[in-house]
């Protein structure tokens, strides 16, 4: 008899074993579909554990993610409720709200959700939290809060080209155009490729009356694909020496 239940013990826990495995499995599958935007395989992956365990964190984090870059919003909501039903403590759920709701343009909402996973957070603090909360701000055009929220971004990764191009942004909409300039310089020191950067940064010269500096940079723009740029030179730069 003893030795029966012990038997029933050790299936059971190979059983568990097997599960746990192909959980695993399927989760590494999904992720790897995820990074790759592949994003209905990714999806179907992240169902079928979440069949198992509807609960499993990881799970709904891909899947969340995953419909997030979809745009399926209604989808996300769904499974954003249900993992901060069985996970309110969090702070990733309490983020992937607050991108939701950025998304919904409902931004007040979405600082409300990024300020509770900072609140949440122990440890190193997600560079994204404060990232997506400054861009919340910038959306609700409280800019001198999106730059407090960006500074300390780029406080946990000073080489963030996210960070830097956003307080540029941020600088450049309350009229500090040598701000600006500052931070887009040092983002295309990290990205020299970024069209989007080196028209900004122009914009923001032209704003600060130096139209040489800045259709100098929108000629960089320009020859890396930014449609904008080309037509700042247009309007902008007849005459103007390169």
């Amino acid at each position: 008899m003893r030795a029966q239940f012990y038997i029933s013990i050790v299936l059971l826990m190979l059983l568990s074993s097997s599960v746990l495995a192909q959980s695993s499995n399927l989760l590494a599958m999904g992720f790897e579909k995820l990074e790759a935007r592949e994003l209905n395989e990714a999806i179907g992956y992240f169902t079928q554990v979440l069949k198992e365990n509807p609960s499993d964190s990881e799970a709904l984090t891909g899947i969340i993610r995953s419909y997030l870059l979809a745009e399926n919003l209604k989808e996300a909501q769904k499974y954003i409720d249900n993992a901060l039903k069985a996970h309110p403590n969090n702070p990733d759920f309490h983020l992937r709200r607050g991108i939701f709701n950025n998304l919904k343009g409902q931004y007040r909402r979405a600082i409300d959700d990024f300020s509770k996973a900072l609140e949440l957070s122990t440890g190193t603090v997600d560079i994204q939290i404060y990232i997506n909360r400054g861009v919340a701000n910038m959306q609700d055009n409280n800019f001198p809060a999106a730059i407090d929220d960006f500074t300390e971004a780029l406080m946990i990764n000073p080489r963030s080209a996210a960070a830097l191009n956003y307080r540029a942004f941020a600088s450049y909409r309350m009229g500090n155009f040598a701000e600006s300039v500052d931070d887009y310089n040092k983002a295309i020191d990290l990205n020299p490729e970024n069209a989007m950067s080196y028209y900004n940064r122009g914009m923001a010269h032209l704003r600060a009356g130096d139209k040489i500096k800045a259709c100098a940079d929108f000629h960089q723009a320009c020859s890396r694909g930014n449609v904008n740029a080309c037509r700042m030179i247009m309007s902008e730069c007849s005459g103007v020496k390169n």
